[in-house]
């Protein structure tokens, strides 16, 4: 599996970016661009882990790119590393003030550059692991409650910006206490781990995103997907959960799942509000289906005039 992270070399001269290009490539895939512009471009539309700037270019300074990385929310993250012939430690200072993380002086020095470069990835592959882990759920493994915050306001504004459906679902295991108590604490957590995996299965799509709730409450999140999709999906999981087997001992034993639906078309400028509305109804229709006798599906009413799908 092909797993080299992403450097883009944002640099007007030709022959500094082929250098720099020769020099990381066995190591990285390399985008290139000649001009701030087509730089912010390819920051945008590919997936980098970080940039190689230039500080003198025409048309756009490699501070004006910093700048618009910075405040765009695809970008503002990532790491810049500034690359320039300008001398003086008031030159670097004023760099390494305005947020990149490193400052490389031409003419570079090929291990020099590997190295910096190296160590920026190191620091990027363990940022990552941290935040993957503070993400997830130690239990189950799918992404947790946190993690379903953040992933909420990201859907809900793409869903607002490019007018579509966003759906999701709120399921919850049939008398899970009673099976605990029954079963004791251990297998209740491999019950959970098993309804999960489950989940994760079923939900297919990469663009879905499964997140343990809390407890016994396991919530989903389905971009561009109206109501009749959804509720295609929540079928398909009452389906799948209540026949997937729960080994406990030398006993197979089955579990059912209670799970509310709602949809809509998220407004521009709406969120938070209309989001804490919509997980509301959302967590009635879930109740709505537990004391309505179980293993069922219901769907949320929606009252906001804004949330109408």
């Amino acid at each position: 599996m092909d797993i080299k992270n992403t450097i883009l070399i944002i640099d007007d001269d030709p022959l500094m970016l082929g250098a720099l290009s020769s020099i990381l490539s066995p190591l990285y895939h390399i985008k290139a661009a000649r001009d701030g512009v087509t730089g912010l471009v390819l920051a945008n539309k590919y997936d980098i882990d970080l940039i190689l700037l230039d500080i003198v270019m025409k048309n756009m300074s490699g501070y004006e790119v910093l700048e618009a990385l910075k405040t765009n929310e695809n970008t503002k993250d990532i790491p810049v590393i500034f690359i320039t012939g300008k001398e003086g430690s008031g030159e670097e200072a004023k760099a390494l003030s305005c947020g990149v993380v490193d400052y490389i002086r031409k003419p570079i020095v090929p291990e020099i550059v590997t190295l910096r470069v190296g160590v920026h990835m190191q620091l990027i592959t363990q940022m990552r692991i941290i935040e993957r882990f503070s993400l997830t759920d130690g239990l189950t493994g799918v992404s947790n409650r946190r993690c379903f915050e953040h992933q909420l306001e990201v859907e809900w504004s793409r869903a607002a910006r490019n007018e579509t459906s966003l759906s999701m679902l709120m399921l919850d295991i049939d008398h899970f206490k009673a099976f605990n108590d029954k079963n004791g604490h251990l297998n209740g957590d491999h019950a959970l781990k098993t309804v999960a995996r489950t989940l994760v299965k079923t939900v297919q799509r990469g663009a879905d995103y499964v997140f343990r709730w809390g407890g016994e409450e396991f919530s989903i999140i389905l971009p561009e997907t109206p109501l009749n999709g959804a509720l295609t999906v929540a079928e398909k999981i009452l389906s799948n959960v209540a026949t997937t087997p729960i080994v406990v001992g030398n006993e197979a034993m089955y579990v059912t799942t209670s799970i509310g639906v709602a949809s809509t078309v998220p407004k521009q400028a709406s969120y938070p509000w209309d989001a804490v509305d919509f997980c509301e109804a959302l967590d009635k229709a879930l109740y709505k289906a537990k004391n309505s006798g179980r293993n069922r599906i219901e769907i949320a009413t929606m009252t906001s005039e804004s949330m109408q799908s």
